[in-house]
């Protein structure tokens, strides 16, 4: 039960967290999902406003920087994609569950939401540790 509560504790900091990022961080999470999209093919670039091809210029300037620029091993590379996918996941599952609770729809409980954030969070946190471990 403890463990319980210290996780719900931990989830609800990192909500609280993510719910308030500036702007800023908010464009930079929508530039990560744009430029995802576009490497999936599920976007044209085209179809982005001046300001979200901005941000996957951004996002593609500090992919190369950070593949090219510091010598890492390819595990150290790996690792970091993985925790930069599982920030981008965790933050956009907590704004599911910021808007589930802020729709106040008193019939659903967010738990499903709720459950997601929970997932992703140990991801994030086994992705944060790969990092550590890899990239010393």
């Amino acid at each position: 039960m403890k463990s319980q509560v210290r996780t719900l504790i931990s989830l609800l900091l990192v909500f609280g967290a993510l719910a308030s990022l500036p702007t800023h961080s908010q464009d930079l999470q929508r530039g990560l999902k744009n430029y995802e999209d576009i490497v999936r093919g599920t976007k044209k670039l085209e179809q982005l406003s001046p300001q979200e091809k901005q941000e996957i210029i951004i996002i593609y300037q500090r992919l190369n920087a950070r593949k090219s620029g510091r010598g890492e091993s390819p595990d150290c590379q790996d690792a970091l994609s993985r925790a930069e996918s599982a920030a981008s996941e965790l933050a956009d599952y907590a704004r599911r569950l910021r808007n589930c609770a802020e729709s106040q729809d008193y019939k659903d409980d967010c738990s499903s939401e709720f459950r997601r954030v929970k997932n992703s969070y140990s991801d994030y946190e086994s992705a944060v540790s790969s990092v550590g471990y890899y990239c010393r």
